[in-house]
C-alpha cells in the first residue's frame, strides 16, 4: 500500500468536509457503512495532510469491484488513523450495543418484562443527571407478520458506565390498553436488503456519533461547532434508517427538550 504526504495544492474542493472518526475502529465502522462488504473494495493508497485547523487529515483511495475509485478525507482529533487494523479496544463504536445490553438484562431482571422487548437507542433523561433513558418496544407477531409496538417502557442508565439504575413507565402508555400500537413491520423496509457486513458498520458508526452528539449535551455545549452539526444531520439520518417511521417520534416524548436541541443544532449559522 502506497503512503504519502499529499501537498495542500492536490486537495479537491469535494474534501473540504472530511468525515471526522476519532479511532481505527470508526473508520472502518464508516468504510464498511459505506461500501459494504470488504471483498467489494480495496485500499490503495492513503496520504496525509493537516487540516486548516490544525487536525491531521488523510485521504484514503479505494478501489472498488466495479472498476470504480473513490477518495474518502478523513479527520480526526486523535494522532492518526490506521485502516489497515482497526483495533479491537472497547470503544465508542460499541457503546450502543453496552447501553442496550445493559437495559435488556435490566427489564428482564425487573418484571413486567414482555419476551419480545427490543431495547432501542438512548437520548439523555429528562429526570435525572448524567443518565440516559433507553426506549424498550415490543417485537411481536401479527397474523404471522411480524411488527414493533410501542414501548410500554424506558430503562435509566448511567451515562459513561451504562450501569442501569432504574426502570418506568413510558410516558403516555396505558397499561389498560394492551396490546399498544403498532408502529411498523420489522425490520424496517430501509434494512431488509441490506448486506449484513454494511449494517454491522453503519450500527457502529451511528454508536460513535451518537457518543460524540450525547457527549456535546452533558457538556452543554451551545457554541456553533460545524463537527456539532455534521455528527447530528448524520445521526438523525441514520437513526431513522434503522428505526421504523412511527417509532421516531417516541424519542421526542422521553425528551423534547433534547429533541429541540438537536433540530437547533442540525443545521448551521
Amino acid at each position: 500500500m502506497q503512503k504519502e504526504r499529499a501537498p495542500v495544492s492536490s486537495w479537491s474542493a469535494r474534501e473540504s468536509h472530511p468525515i471526522r472518526v476519532d479511532s481505527a475502529e470508526e473508520q472502518y465502522a464508516y468504510m464498511l457503512a459505506r461500501f459494504g462488504d470488504p471483498t467489494g473494495w480495496n485500499v490503495v493508497a492513503q496520504m496525509f495532510d493537516l487540516t486548516a485547523d490544525g487536525r491531521d487529515l488523510e485521504r484514503v483511495d479505494i478501489a472498488l469491484q466495479s472498476g470504480d475509485a473513490v477518495r474518502v478525507a478523513f479527520t480526526s482529533m486523535r494522532d492518526e488513523l490506521f485502516v489497515d487494523s482497526p483495533e479491537e479496544e472497547e470503544s465508542s463504536v460499541g457503546f450502543l450495543d453496552r447501553a442496550m445490553e445493559s437495559a435488556s438484562a435490566f427489564s428482564m431482571a425487573n418484571p413486567p418484562h414482555h419476551p419480545g422487548t427490543l431495547a432501542r437507542f438512548p437520548v439523555p433523561s429528562s429526570t435525572y443527571a448524567n443518565a440516559l433513558s433507553v426506549p424498550m418496544p415490543v417485537l411481536a407477531l401479527d397474523g404471522g407478520k411480524r411488527g414493533l409496538y410501542a414501548p410500554p417502557r424506558f430503562v435509566v442508565i448511567e451515562y459513561g458506565t451504562s450501569e442501569a439504575k432504574g426502570v418506568g413507565e413510558f410516558p403516555g402508555f396505558d397499561p389498560e390498553d394492551w396490546p399498544p400500537t403498532r408502529l411498523g413491520d420489522w425490520p424496517p423496509a430501509t434494512l431488509t436488503n441490506m448486506h449484513r457486513l454494511r449494517l454491522q458498520g453503519t450500527i457502529m458508526r451511528f454508536s460513535a456519533v451518537w457518543n460524540r452528539v450525547l457527549k456535546a449535551w452533558f457538556a452543554k455545549e451551545i457554541m456553533e461547532s460545524p463537527d456539532l452539526t455534521a455528527d447530528i444531520r448524520e445521526a438523525l439520518d441514520t437513526r431513522a434508517m434503522l428505526d421504523v417511521p412511527g417509532f421516531l417520534p417516541y424519542y421526542e416524548r422521553l425528551n423534547p427538550v433534547f429533541a429541540r436541541w438537536l433540530t437547533r443544532h442540525s443545521t448551521a449559522g
